[in-house]
């Protein structure tokens, strides 16, 4: 065929595809003033046993740039219904949109709800459907979860987003709660030992001001919410777990708890830590051992006079000793709720099946029997100057 009438009929076939009617933008541009984008949901407990739905939507600005008062970027819709899905479709007679879910960025579930329901059940319907994403965050709250959707957010355009952003920052930078989506709640709330751990969202009260703060874990067992691990206490089971990532570890400058507390501790920042757990078994005895190596960074120094050797090998000592008793707190606090999130049933199931299937049904009374050791390993890897010393210390002083 001529070269000519090839590019004829190419040219041809161009002319006839921009003569048809451009069916997927045009629809698709139809189609958004008819939909309601969700960025956030909140489940509660409402009465006569039926299901409570907070949607936060989108609301498109109305106002021109530099004109007049700027709006809120949201607006929330309330419905109820016997179950999730008929409270879905009730958003359309309030809002006249249909509800539209792939942007939604978090879900926050009232504690009161996810102590008398399974999660996986109540939210059924986002995973069966095609939009939600598996990626998008949960939150059980203090209270009902849908007061924390009138909060006015600070800097975000929307609450919701702000929900998100300090899950996931508290999360890697202070280690004080944990991270958890739908695939990830389905994959703990299915795994042998069904025990899963959800970001806590609550209010607290600073001076005269009371702000949202998420901090804690949920522990939920078969779905349902059985008990609340404080933020204090959740480092060193996220220690135990290998899931910690980032934060700061105060070293007290010495064991004496009669002496002054204030600026008497030092201050080190964890950059990375490994945790290796091991797990024996003795006749119906169980035996866990954890080894932990972190590398941390000097944040405040103002103990001792330098970091010399002998006393760089002291220091991280304290740090050692200081991790170890803040895994060990953590680890108390599992054995006495009998919870095992740290997957120690999982293991068992992978290793030991036969014991595992012995155990099963009172799994939580031998988890609560076991012993268990820690030993932290501690490198430091910087000390943030070129000095290595107190900046407080000047030249002779002892």
């Amino acid at each position: 065929m001529p070269r000519y009438a090839i590019i004829s009929r190419l040219v041809l076939l161009a002319a006839m595809l921009c003569a048809l009617p451009t069916g997927c933008a045009e629809g698709d541009r139809a189609e958004i003033p008819q939909k309601g984008f969700v960025m956030g949901v909140a489940l509660d407990e409402a009465p006569e046993g039926r299901i409570g739905l907070t949607v936060q939507v989108f609301k498109p600005s109305q106002n021109i740039v530099g004109r007049g008062k700027p709006e809120k970027s949201f607006i929330n819709i309330r419905t109820d219904d016997e179950s999730m899905i008929e409270a879905v479709r009730d958003i359309t007679i309030r809002l006249g949109r249909k509800a539209q879910w792939s942007h939604m960025r978090i879900i926050l579930v009232g504690e009161q709800l996810a102590r008398k329901h399974s999660l996986i059940a109540l939210l059924d319907f986002l995973y069966r459907d095609h939009e939600p994403r598996l990626t998008t965050h949960l939150l059980i709250t203090k209270g009902d979860a849908a007061q924390y959707m009138e909060i006015p957010p600070y800097i975000e355009n929307s609450v919701s987003q702000q929900y998100f952003l300090s899950e996931q920052s508290s999360h890697e930078m202070t280690g004080k709660t944990v991270s958890a989506n739908l695939l990830q709640l389905a994959l703990q709330t299915r795994s042998p030992s069904a025990v899963a751990m959800i970001p806590y969202l609550y209010e607290q009260k600073s001076r005269d001001e009371v702000t949202p703060a998420v901090a804690g874990a949920a522990v939920l067992v078969n779905g349902r919410l059985k008990e609340v691990i404080p933020s204090k206490l959740l480092e060193g089971v996220q220690l135990l777990a290998g899931s910690y990532k980032s934060g700061i570890v105060e070293v007290p400058c010495t064991a004496d708890p009669t002496k002054e507390r204030a600026l008497q501790e030092d201050s080190v920042e964890v950059l990375s830590a490994k945790t290796v757990m091991r797990v024996k078994t003795a006749g119906d005895r169980l035996h866990l051992a954890f080894r932990l190596k972190v590398e941390t960074a000097l944040s405040e120094l103002v103990c001792g006079q330098s970091l010399k050797p002998q006393e760089d090998q002291a220091l991280r000592q304290r740090i050692a000793k200081t991790i170890e008793q803040t895994m060990r707190e953590g680890m108390d606090w599992l054995l006495q709720k009998r919870v095992d999130v740290l997957g120690v049933g999982n293991l068992l199931f992978e290793r030991h099946t036969k014991l595992w299937r012995q155990w099963k049904k009172d799994w939580p009374q031998q988890f609560a029997g076991a012993t268990y050791e820690v030993h932290a390993d501690v490198t430091i890897m910087t000390s943030g100057t070129n000095v290595g010393k107190p900046i407080d210390k000047r030249p002779g002083d002892s």
